[in-house]
C-alpha cells in the first residue's frame, strides 16, 4: 500500500469525500462506488481502506466534512466575531437552502440502514447537540439569557427533515414554512435589534 505524504493523504481524502457525495447526490447510498471513487481519486481500492475503516465510517466522514463546511460559512457572517439577529437569520436561511445534509439525498430505507450501523453517538446525542448550539450562542451580539439550546437544535433538525420530506408539504407554502422555522429557532436563542 502507497505511503502518502500528510498532504496528499489530505488532498484525496477530500477528493474521495466529495466524490461519495457526489454519488450519494446522485442515487443515495447504492450509488455510491468505492471502486470507482478510488479510480477517480488515483488510488487503488485497498488504498481506499487506510484512509476510511468502513463504507459505513466514511458515509459518516462524508457527513463530518459537510457540517464542517457549515462552520466555514458560518464564521462568514461574524463581523468582529459576533452575529446580529440578522446575521444568523441569513446563516441559519443559507443552512437551509445549502445542499449539505446527506441525508436529503437518502432514502428512507437508506436513513435506516444507516442508523442501525452507525454507533448512537453518531446520531442523536443531546451533548454534541447543546455543544455545537453553544459554539453558536458564543458568536451572538445578543444572545437571550434563556436561550433554549435544545430548542434551537430541533429546530434546526426540522429544517432538516422537512428538506428530506419535502415532498409531504403543501409546496406553495414550503418557503414561508422554512423562513417561520429559521425566525423561531433565532428568536429561541437571540435578542433582536428591532
Amino acid at each position: 500500500m502507497n505511503a502518502f505524504s500528510p498532504e496528499k493523504r489530505e488532498s484525496i481524502e477530500s477528493r474521495m469525500i466529495e466524490e461519495g457525495f457526489s454519488m450519494l447526490k446522485a442515487g443515495g447510498l447504492r450509488n455510491i462506488c468505492i471502486e470507482e471513487i478510488a479510480r477517480k481519486c488515483g488510488v487503488a481500492k485497498g488504498s481506499f481502506y487506510s484512509f476510511f475503516d468502513t463504507k459505513t465510517a466514511f458515509i459518516y466522514r462524508i457527513m463530518v466534512s459537510k457540517r464542517e463546511e457549515a462552520k466555514r460559512e458560518l464564521k462568514h457572517h461574524l463581523h468582529n466575531g459576533k452575529m446580529s439577529f440578522d446575521g444568523l437569520y441569513q446563516y441559519l436561511l443559507w443552512l437551509a437552502h445549502s445542499d449539505l445534509d446527506i441525508f436529503a439525498h437518502l432514502s428512507e430505507k437508506e436513513q435506516q440502514e444507516l442508523k442501525r450501523q452507525w454507533p448512537a453517538s453518531w446520531l442523536n446525542n443531546d451533548s454534541n447537540n447543546i455543544l455545537t448550539v453553544s459554539r453558536i450562542l458564543d458568536c451572538l451580539e445578543k444572545p437571550r439569557q434563556d436561550a433554549d439550546k435544545l430548542l434551537f437544535a430541533n429546530c434546526l433538525k426540522l429544517i432538516s427533515l422537512a428538506r428530506a420530506e419535502k415532498q409531504v408539504f403543501a409546496s406553495t407554502a414550503f418557503e414561508q414554512m422554512i423562513e417561520s422555522i429559521v425566525r423561531l429557532a433565532c428568536e429561541t436563542v437571540c435578542i433582536s435589534s428591532r
